[in-house]
């Protein structure tokens, strides 16, 4: 599993502190349950120093990362752990 940098521990929490996960299942913003998804080994994942804490939010936990919402985590509630 890629690890992710200190600094973006904190953005990988929902709206209650839980932590968040690849292929976590969350209600988002819009009230619909989705996946995180988060792109490692990229400029735009949390294992970079240049990532800005929002991340996609897909109807499913093996779309692609692009593929789907883009949310923080202040938007989602954690509703189910990745496995």
């Amino acid at each position: 599993m890629t690890s992710v940098h200190p600094q973006n521990e904190k953005y990988l929490r929902d709206a209650f502190g839980s932590p968040l996960r690849d292929g976590s299942c969350v209600l988002d913003a819009d009230r619909q349950v989705g996946y995180v998804r988060l792109e490692f080994g990229t400029r735009r994942g949390p294992d970079s120093l240049y990532w800005d804490g929002w991340f996609s939010v897909t109807s499913t936990r093996d779309a692609h990362p692009l593929a789907g919402k883009v949310m923080h985590g202040s938007m989602v509630n954690l509703i189910g752990r990745a496995s």
